[in-house]
Order: C-alpha cells, then sequence, then structure tokens
C-alpha cells in the first residue's frame, strides 16, 4: 500500500497533523472517517469529513449539525472511536487504510492506538502517520522498504517470538524482545529491511527519510 496516497483515511482525536505527508494524505484522500471530534480539527484545512464515527461525545454541537447527513452514532463504550471508525471502515469493504491522529495528546490514548494496529492488520492493510514517521504492523516475516541513515524501531508484541532483522545498523539475530527499548532506535543500512519471525505480530517505525 502506498500510504502517501490513500483511498481511506482514518482521522483519530489526537495530535493533529503537521508534517507535509501526513497533511497530503489527507488533502487527496478519497474519503476520511473521522473519529468523533477529530471532524472539528480537520475543518481548519478546509477538508470535510466524509463520515463521522463514534460516542460524538468530543464532537462540537456546530459540527453536529453541520455533519447531521454524515453521522454514525455508536454508543457502547467496550471499545474506543478508533476501533469503531474501523469497523465501520470494514463494513464497507474499505481494507487499505491509512490511520493518521492517532498520536500526540494523553500518551496512554496513544499506546492503546498503537497496539489496536496489530488488531487491525488482521482484517485489512493499515499503517498510521504521525509528524514523524510510519508504524507498519506485521503478523509474519516481511521486506520493508528503507533509506539508508533512516532510523527503524522494532517493537514485539509477543516475548517469545525470536525476531531477525538484516539491514540494519545494529544486529537482530533471534532476539526475544522482553521490553520495547530493546529493539528500538535502530538505523538502516541500505534500501530494505528484512524481517523474519515466527509468531508476533511486530510493529514497526520508520523516521521520513528526511529525518
Amino acid at each position: 500500500m502506498s500510504e502517501r496516497f490513500a483511498k481511506t483515511v482514518i482521522l483519530a482525536n489526537g495530535g493533529f497533523p503537521t508534517h507535509e505527508v501526513p497533511l497530503t494524505v489527507l488533502r487527496t484522500a478519497e474519503r476520511i472517517v473521522c473519529c468523533d471530534g477529530a471532524a472539528d480539527k480537520l475543518e481548519t484545512l478546509g477538508v470535510t469529513p466524509t463520515w463521522v464515527v463514534g460516542d460524538l461525545d468530543s464532537l462540537s454541537d456546530a459540527s453536529r449539525a453541520r455533519f447531521h447527513d454524515r453521522l454514525v452514532h455508536v454508543p457502547e463504550q467496550e471499545t474506543n472511536d478508533l476501533a469503531k471508525a474501523f469497523r465501520f471502515c470494514l463494513s464497507h469493504g474499505w481494507r487499505s487504510v491509512v490511520v493518521l491522529g492517532a498520536t500526540g495528546l494523553r500518551e496512554d490514548h496513544t499506546l492503546a492506538n498503537l497496539s489496536l494496529l496489530v488488531d487491525f492488520a488482521q482484517a485489512a492493510s493499515v499503517v498510521a502517520l504521525t509528524d514523524t514517521g510510519v508504524f507498519t504492523p506485521l503478523l509474519s516475516s516481511a521486506r520493508l522498504h528503507a533509506n539508508a541513515g533512516q532510523q527503524v524501531s522494532l517493537f514485539s508484541f509477543d516475548s517469545e517470538t525470536a525476531v531477525f532483522a538484516e539491514g540494519l545498523k545494529y544486529p537482530v539475530e533471534g532476539l526475544r524482545v522482553k521490553r520495547w527499548w530493546q529493539t528500538a532506535l535502530n538505523e538502516a543500512t541500505g534500501d530494505a529491511i528484512l524481517l523474519t519471525f515466527e509468531g508476533g505480530p511486530l510493529l514497526v517505525f520508520q523516521t521520513y527519510p528526511s529525518l
């Protein structure tokens, strides 16, 4: 999936993007599904949401009236608005999704949203863009495009999974990641990273080439 030319974007209600990469995605997306109050933030960019999904507790009265014909109220509280928006996308057959606004603001929301990416990856092709880079969830071994000098971090969700990586400055050879810091802050040495593992999943973060 080319995340810079996304058809379906979910805009979460975290920190609104400021980097040109996610902003370009917002401006060129075929459809934007906003999580609740994210619709208010999107208007500052002069872009109209396609749908607004969530429990609608953080949406302004003005936006509630303006977007009354595209509100999808999901009152249950067992999942957050990002999960509700993702399920909405799946129900429409949109299975290539870029998530924006999932980080920033409250740290607990950031961690919860990032952990959801690996769940979403079981049903769709999904990445999350931030103002510094790209999060890619992996359910199996994969080869990822990279740029020499690009910062790379690997996060394993199963401490028993042995992870092997080629194309990184600091070796990762059969490491079972007990703590996330162990495979953070690495660096790509060429134009690709080969990640091999059985089990998983992994969540990979890569900075934008200019950072």
